[in-house]
Order: structure tokens, then C-alpha cells, then sequence
């Protein structure tokens, strides 16, 4: 766990300085911006099962999702995000019936690099990032999290738009955890940059 923060202070540290030369250009095209961004997310279990196999899986009860992020480039941020949402009782993880209704909460920490330029070079109006960091999560028990992102934000204007994203989470203890275990959360948020 002190290797990963490690790492990606690391990673934070050497992009900030790496990208401080371009802040200027950056500003001028309002790059360096605060997200903030609300929406739903719905969560399933990864396990050993294929992740598409049975997409009534995963759980959409009370499923918010609130996220704010910096992003200090052209092609980094870094984001905290928070959500809910809930098991209902009989529902199924990882082939083990869930005993009661369960609420799920979590909190995750990004470092987002944006790909669009390599992708898209004259597309204004899409972003598309990767990236990766770590969590806290509970479903039944508390559980911390090594955690993959993909997704996309599809500007409407030049503050306005609509962010889908898809998130790998990766239990440090999912051997020993029985529902909070390894598993996928995707979201749908709009999104306001300020």
C-alpha cells in the first residue's frame, strides 16, 4: 500500500513539473480547470466470472456518484470521487447470496492521463483518459482497492458535458473478504468545469 501512494506521489509530482512549462498555453485555453461532476453508477462483481456475461448483475439502488477533479494540463488531473449505491438482499457476488441488504460506499483517488490528442487530433468536443489510483470501499467490511479507469467526456460546450466512465477495482484483501471483493463500477455523470 506505501508503494502504490509512493508511486503515484512519484507520478504526480514529475507530471506537474514536467507539464509547468506548458501552463501558460494551457490557461490561455482554459485546460487548467476544476470538474465538478454528479451522475449514477451501478456496480457488479468481477470475481472469476466474465464481467459482460450477465449485465442484470449489477446493482442500481440509490446509486450517486460525485466527483471533483483538477486537472492541472493538458493530459493530466487528478480526481477524488465518492459513491453509494446498495445490494439487495438474495443478490448474488461472486456466487454467494447476499444475507441482507447492504449498503456500498466508496471513495477513490485518480491520477487521469488524457489520451485525446494522440487519438483525435482535431476532435475538441471528446476526451478520452486513462488512469489508475487507489480506494476505500465497503459492501459489508471495510476494504481498500487498487483501481483501473477508462472513459470519456463528450463536451456539449465549452463547460458542459457528459462523462461515462468504467472502473476496474481490485481488493488488497479479497482473500479474505467474501462480498467486498474484487469488482466493476461504471458511471454516466454530468459534468461542469469552472
Amino acid at each position: 500500500m506505501k508503494r502504490i501512494i509512493l508511486i503515484i506521489s512519484c507520478i504526480a509530482v514529475f507530471s506537474y513539473d514536467c507539464s509547468s512549462q506548458s501552463l501558460t498555453k494551457s490557461q490561455l485555453r482554459g485546460e487548467e480547470a476544476w470538474v465538478l461532476s454528479f451522475g449514477v453508477n451501478t456496480i457488479g462483481s468481477l470475481g472469476t466470472r466474465n464481467p459482460v456475461k450477465d449485465l442484470g448483475d449489477f446493482q442500481f439502488k440509490r446509486p450517486f456518484a460525485f466527483a471533483i477533479q483538477r486537472r492541472w494540463s493538458r493530459i493530466f488531473s487528478i480526481e477524488q470521487d465518492f459513491t453509494m449505491n446498495r445490494f439487495t438482499e438474495n443478490t448474488i457476488i461472486d456466487g454467494n447470496p447476499v444475507p441482507d441488504d447492504y449498503n456500498y460506499y466508496s471513495t477513490n483517488t485518480y491520477l487521469k492521463y488524457y489520451v485525446s490528442d494522440d487519438l483525435f487530433r482535431t476532435a475538441t468536443w471528446f476526451d478520452v483518459f486513462v488512469g489508475g489510483g487507489i480506494g476505500i470501499f465497503s459492501i459489508d467490511e471495510l476494504n481498500t482497492s487498487a483501481n483501473i479507469v477508462v472513459g470519456g467526456t463528450f463536451w456539449i460546450n465549452q463547460d458542459i458535458g457528459i462523462r461515462l466512465q468504467g472502473i476496474g477495482k481490485f481488493a488488497f484483501n479479497h482473500r479474505d473478504n467474501l462480498f467486498d471483493n474484487n469488482h466493476l463500477q461504471y458511471m454516466l455523470q454530468g459534468v461542469y468545469k469552472f
